[in-house]
């Protein structure tokens, strides 16, 4: 047998043990494991990396109306745009010079506690 051939049959078992996992466990299950190698769902940094750029830019659709999910460390979420993130005392979007008044609705600022926070 050659090493091709090995590593084909290799990661053809991978797959198939992923598929078997995945549709007996539930693939939001399989998908949770997974990130948590990543270092799962956080990802305050990025957003706040994307609403500094989006008001630097001027990109008034993406700062004031586009729907962002900010997911913290202990399981808990804001979801809002750039604008009713500038609110938020969790994720600190700093505020931006940006009118958002007339081409649309901004998003309103909602958020989950963890399950520790609201029992």
């Amino acid at each position: 047998m050659t090493l091709g051939t090995i590593i084909a049959i290799v990661l053809g078992i991978a797959v198939l043990v992923l598929l078997v996992w995945g549709f007996s466990q539930g693939w939001n299950n399989l998908w949770d494991k997974v990130t948590l190698f990543g270092g799962g769902n956080e990802n305050v940094g990025t957003i706040v990396q994307a609403c500094a750029l989006k008001c630097s830019s001027g990109d008034k659709y993406e700062y004031c109306f586009k729907g962002r999910t900010v997911n913290y460390e202990d399981g808990s979420w804001e979801k809002g745009s750039c604008r009713s993130l500038e609110g938020s005392d969790k994720i600190g979007v700093s505020v931006c010079d940006i009118s958002c008044v007339g081409d649309g609705t901004i998003p309103k600022l909602t958020s989950q506690a963890t399950k520790t926070e609201t029992e």
